[in-house]
């Protein structure tokens, strides 16, 4: 360690600028505790009769957005080499994701894998590593071999600061879904039917570059057995959301946007259809047209059946929510923008749905309720004004964030997408990623995500058999099929319980699927020009604002010192000033890592939390990503 002489004089005028830095409001990468499990609300634990699917806690959901966007802001997709959480709080956020991911899922196998691809980074500004997407599966116990994609991306733009809405939002209601689910097979013994892949995707912002990665490379092999994708993108400024909190203002949509089976401006290719893939997604739109009405049942039977919104007075008025009138503030739409997660499945040809807020901002004539995404102010605080009027959590938030994630967990409960059953005592075998299947190129392969439920540390045993008379053991292999065709691949997993075998079947190729990325040759800049025909509202902070404390303290945010802490600056300075002229010569010591406010009691299992999510982030060389599983 190098050594460098200090004065005493500048010793303490370091220790002033901490001081006064840990005093300004505003500091950057504060660290408060990670948010502990919150508790539906009483009312949804007295409601009856109970909802036969899983149900998604909206306190929860809300409180890890919070979370998420307030300690890792700035995520920039190929720029984060090993840079601090407050300069690019890119792969912190993908870590905290997955711990927590894989927290939400324990007992049920999950496994994950990081997916790195290039990217060139912004117009004129070249990136500096891979983008990686992050993957969580669980495995399905009656037809592993058959997939449901549950995705968002988690990466924003160059000027981005918390990507709250668009899409820390996605990224919270997917950890929202995982926790319902597994909640839910966890009381009723049973396990999803088939495989489940969560996703948060990487580059987006740059031109959709991680799903169109993912699909033409990571399971490009896999695309005939993929049941449907369902992308969260911008949510929580949506049904039943009024902006301000106000009665004067409309009740705001959350819209349910379809594989589209006719052309539109986005999608140019629908006449290519294959007969079997239009029959899945007429399929698939018919069985989604009632997700809204058994979703707002659901709200109500968990007593969320009314909300406070304000009169022209400031007042209070409850309105009933979720009733079956409003199901129309929830409707199916084609996909006619092409601009988020879903539009390479859809490409090519896969049924899918995404779930979206408002998006009006960057409309000719936009509505005063435009709601800034991909701007600077896309905050957690703004989301609360516009729901309530106030920057603190607000309950029409709260239940805006909740639902699409209901209706994600509503679809996933259909025997059709991904159903679920109990398991028959043996292991679970699952197959994981197959990209892309050329002759004599080389596919690595792996049943990572393979387990026993009776015995989650029992000892398995892997037999493969690829079709084309050759055979290989172990969790993992690599494969290269000689010729075009296609070959059963089969895994067997045993252990004392028994055996099982799924099988794939492998289409060999010399054209596998190519979807193009209409984005590939239309670099951005990373900074979108704001909309000045939309203006932004200010928080209100009168009495009868609406909104509740939010429970975790914004890193961007803090209260004015008080006095005393101030007397404590001044008489710092009368020392710096006699001490000059004493010279001390000290060893520099290595920065804290702190910044953190202190925790109360209540907050100890968010410390554990917070601790465990730091000990997923050791240090490592900038060329390097965090490994598979990690």
């Amino acid at each position: 360690m190098m050594r460098q002489q200090f004065t005493l004089p500048l010793l303490i005028a370091l220790t002033l600028a901490a001081l006064v830095a840990t005093l300004a409001p505003g500091v950057a990468g504060s660290v408060a505790a990670a948010p502990a499990a919150s508790q539906q609300s009483p009312s949804a634990a007295q409601a009856s009769p109970p909802v036969n699917f899983p149900t998604v806690d909206p306190k929860y959901i809300y409180d890890q957005l919070f979370y998420m966007v307030t300690h890792f802001q700035r995520r920039e997709a190929g720029y984060d080499n090993n840079q601090p959480v407050y300069v690019n709080g890119h792969d912190e956020f993908a870590a905290y994701w997955q711990a927590e991911m894989l927290r939400d899922l324990q007992g049920f196998g999950a496994q994950a894998r990081h997916d790195p691809f290039k990217v060139a980074g912004w117009q004129g500004r070249p990136a500096v590593t891979d983008a990686f997407n992050v993957e969580v599966s669980v495995p399905g116990v009656t037809h592993p071999e058959q997939v449901v994609v549950i995705g968002c991306h988690y990466d924003g733009e160059a000027s981005s600061t918390q990507s709250a809405n668009d899409d820390g939002s996605g990224c919270a209601i997917e950890l929202g879904v995982a926790k319902a689910l597994a909640t839910y097979w966890r009381a009723n013994h049973v396990y999803p039917a088939r495989t489940l892949r969560f996703v948060i995707y990487d580059a987006e912002e740059q031109g959709i570059f991680g799903s169109f990665h993912y699909v033409n490379q990571t399971v490009n092999g896999d695309l005939g057995n993929i049941v449907a994708m369902l992308n969260e993108e911008q949510n929580g400024i949506g049904y039943p959301l009024r902006f301000l909190g106000k009665m004067s203002n409309p009740l705001l949509s959350t819209t349910l946007m379809m594989t589209p089976l006719t052309n539109n401006q986005s999608y140019q290719n629908t006449q290519s259809f294959t007969a079997a893939q239009v029959q899945s997604v007429t399929a698939f739109r018919s069985l989604m047209q009632g997700d809204a009405s058994a979703s707002f049942a659901a709200f109500r039977q968990l007593g969320y059946g009314t909300l406070d919104y304000r009169n022209d007075q400031n007042q209070p008025v409850s309105q009933q929510i979720f009733t079956p009138q409003d199901v129309q503030y929830a409707p199916e739409a084609d996909d006619n923008i092409g601009g988020s997660d879903n539009y390479p499945f859809a490409l090519a040809g896969l049924p899918t749905a995404t779930f979206i807020g408002n998006y009006s901002y960057y409309d000719q004539n936009p509505p005063p309720w435009s709601y800034p995404y991909d701007q600077p102010q896309d905050t957690i605080q703004l989301m609360n004004v516009f729901a309530s009027g106030a920057e603190t959590e607000a309950r029409a938030l709260d239940l805006s964030l909740a639902l699409p994630g209901m209706l994600t967990t509503w679809a996933l409960a259909q025997p059709a997408v991904l159903g679920f059953a109990p398991s028959d005592g043996k292991p679970l075998a699952s197959i994981g990623d197959i990209a892309t299947t050329r002759p004599g190129a080389p596919v690595t392969l792996d049943a990572a995500a393979s387990f026993d439920p009776a015995q989650p540390g029992a000892t398995l045993s892997y037999s493969w058999s690829f079709g084309d008379g050759a055979h290989a053991t172990g969790v993992t292999t690599q494969h290269a099929w000689a010729s075009t065709g296609d070959y059963p691949l089969t895994l067997t997993v045993s252990d004392a319980s028994g055996s099982t075998t799924v099988t794939k079947t492998i289409h060999v190729t010399t054209s596998p699927v190519v979807i193009t990325n209409p984005y590939q040759g239309f670099p951005q800049d990373g900074v979108p020009r704001a909309n000045p025909a939309v203006t932004l509202p200010k928080p209100d902070h009168g009495p009868n604002s609406g909104g509740t404390p939010s429970v975790i303290p914004a890193p961007t945010q803090s209260a004015p010192p008080p006095g005393w802490l101030w007397a404590v600056v001044a008489a710092l300075a009368i020392i710096a000033l006699g001490a000059i002229g004493f010279g001390v010569s000290m060893a520099r010591r290595p920065a804290s890592g702190g910044g953190g406010a202190a925790a109360g009691p209540a907050d100890a299992e968010r410390q554990r939390r917070e601790q465990a999510f730091r000990e997923l982030l050791s240090p490592r060389a900038p060329d390097q990503r965090p490994p598979d599983g990690e």
